[in-house]
């Protein structure tokens, strides 16, 4: 395959750089000329017009003035290829493949850098795609290593990027993993301005004069610039950033969705996360009207009767200084006393939002009713006060009795394992020795057909009857949590908290647009009544009294037969409906 003369041989050089960050520790794209132009002069070599040169990164396929460089090779007007390295050539499978592919038809005689020569031949072959193949790997990992530090950084409350106006990165951290620290000066105009544009009075124009006029805000000095007063496309950008409301927003880890996120509780908020949406709807009826998303902590987990969907509406609503409450999205003054809006001096915003049946909102004709959010959420925490709260002395102890079930379920599971393992070896026996009879001639073939299908047979009902251990006391412990920590986060959780909490709770809440009610499958109301009448055989658990003297609760450390069969009954009927309880049923 090394059959062509050194003079007749011409070559295509190629450099690339890419501006992406996988490229940082290659040299640029005149040092890869100078290194490729030496070795041209010294090897003598014939180059084919000039060299091929792009800023193109190599993770996906599509670079020009490699496809450029493939096309001249198959033309016959280029035969091997100089290059700086061979992760300059490719790093994904696609390409790698294409030059491989080239060398096997003998089109591509060598690919020749700086330090070594890979010729058509089975070593340097398999020695290139080991290079492409460790390029692909830096790739990926690298990647991978962004990936990871996006999530602890997410994790910590913290989004990528760097720090916005009022707040200072941290540079005594490495890049990545610096957090952030507040500019109190910047920090506490940002609140005047916040404060005063909410009142309703300011444009983004004069919003923007006030905080250069009479504020002086500045955007963070740095070496070649900033340190200049705040322009207006900043101060709109600054009035939209969720993170001044203590979130942010992110992709999702599959890289899809948007995640909602919280900022850290180490850094102050300037206003709260509903000032926010008003300021956004506020800016919406004064400057081009956007769509905004709203996410309603009930959707997905409301349903109407029949299974039907409920959707949410977000009211937006201003109380004008002449007291007159109205819609104010799409007006500009006040439909009572014809006030502009942006001239009222203490107006009030306010935001609701109603859950409705979305098929009979469709139905014109149809008069539909609506429930707010705050009587769904005042109904929730009623009715787990009253039906499945648990406090955490008492969820402990039932905890101590699931692991006694558990226990005792696991060493039944073994028993009836080893029972069935003693069967399906005698089964096998019987196997063998029935052919052993045939072969010695001590049966029929007419005999032995029938007696090894009734063999058979009894293997089928033995894997039939097989049973997997599946005793719902994780879910069982995870609902024990649900009940005893419920209350705490309805009460004080934030919106994302709540969706996950009720994510973990497996029952829809249903409204028929005149009462709402909790679906009860057979688990759910043994969970209750044995709830209820475990409280009143042991008045001193009950949750407003335990807490009361803690030190008279030492027999909770005892087992209770009257708890052990309340949860075992729990168990059991979770076990006959197949319930999951930690997956979410929309």
């Amino acid at each position: 395959m090394n059959t062509l003369k050194h003079n007749s041989i011409v070559y295509g050089m190629y450099a690339r750089k890419s501006s992406e960050s996988e490229d940082r520790q290659i040299q640029s794209i005149d040092r890869q000329l100078d290194d490729l132009n030496e070795v041209v002069e010294k090897q003598n070599l014939i180059v084919f017009q000039d060299a091929i040169c792009e800023r193109k990164s190599a993770f996906s396929p599509g670079r020009e003035g490699f496809k450029k460089l493939v096309q001249l090779t198959n033309n016959g007007k280029v035969t091997a290829w100089l290059c700086y390295h061979a992760n300059r050539l490719s790093r994904n499978p696609i390409d790698a493949g294409t030059v491989i592919y080239l060398m096997d038809m003998g089109k591509l005689h060598h690919i020749r850098t700086p330090s070594r020569v890979y010729y058509n031949n089975p070593t340097d072959k398999m020695m290139l795609q080991i290079e492409f193949t460790m390029s692909k790997k830096d790739s990926d990992d690298k990647s991978m290593f962004v990936k990871s530090g996006l999530k602890k950084r997410y994790k910590n409350g913290l989004p990528n990027g760097k720090a916005p106006l009022g707040f200072i990165n941290d540079k005594s951290q490495e890049k990545g993993n610096r957090g952030w620290f507040v500019d109190t000066e910047k920090f506490d105009k940002l609140k005047i301005l916040f404060l005063r544009f909410l009142k309703g009075n300011d444009s983004i124009t004069s919003i923007t004069e006030y905080a250069r006029e009479e504020l002086f805000l500045t955007t963070p000095k740095h070496k070649k610039q900033g340190g200049k007063l705040v322009n207006r496309s900043l101060m709109e950008h600054i009035l939209k950033n969720p993170v001044y409301a203590g979130f942010f927003y992110s992709k999702d880890e599959d890289g899809i969705g948007v995640t909602d996120r919280e900022l850290t509780s180490s850094l102050p908020k300037v206003i709260s996360r509903e000032e926010h949406y008003y300021l956004l709807n506020m800016l919406s009826s004064r400057t081009t009207p956007k769509v905004q998303k709203h996410t309603a902590t009930y959707t997905g987990f409301l349903i109407g009767e029949n299974g039907s969907h409920i959707g949410a509406d977000h009211k937006f609503q201003m109380i004008c200084d002449c007291k007159k409450k109205f819609s104010y999205r799409s007006k500009t003054d006040c439909p009572s006393c014809g006030k502009l809006i942006k001239n009222l001096k203490n107006p009030k915003y306010l935001s609701y939002i109603y859950y409705y049946n979305l098929k009979k909102r469709k139905q014109k004709s149809t008069k539909i009713k609506c429930i707010e959010e705050k009587k769904v959420e005042s109904f929730l925490i009623n009715y787990f006060k009253d039906s499945l709260v648990l406090t955490k002395e008492l969820c402990d102890w039932a905890k101590l009795h699931l692991s006694e079930l558990k226990n005792s379920a696991l060493e039944e599971q073994k028993t009836y394992s080893k029972a069935k393992t003693q069967q399906k070896d005698s089964l096998a026996k019987q196997k063998r020795k029935l052919r052993e009879m045939f072969t010695l001639e001590l049966i029929s073939e007419v005999e032995f057909k029938a007696d090894y299908q009734e063999i058979i047979f009894k293997e089928q009902d033995f894997e039939s009857s097989k049973t997997h251990f599946n005793d719902y006391y994780d879910e069982l412990e995870a609902l024990l949590d649900l009940c005893s920590g419920f209350i705490t986060v309805m009460e004080k959780g934030t919106q994302q908290e709540k969706k996950d909490l009720l994510s973990r709770f497996p029952s829809n809440l249903i409204w028929d647009e005149e009462i709402l009610s909790v679906h009860k499958p057979k688990w759910l109301l043994a969970f209750e009544k044995g709830r209820k009448t475990f409280l009143l055989k042991n008045t001193l658990v009950e949750p407003k009294n335990n807490l009361v003297n803690k030190r008279q609760n030492t027999p909770l450390k005892a087992l209770c037969p009257t708890l052990l069969g309340w949860l075992d009954t729990v168990r059991t009927y979770m076990k006959e409906e197949k319930v999951n309880i930690l997956q979410l049923r929309a």
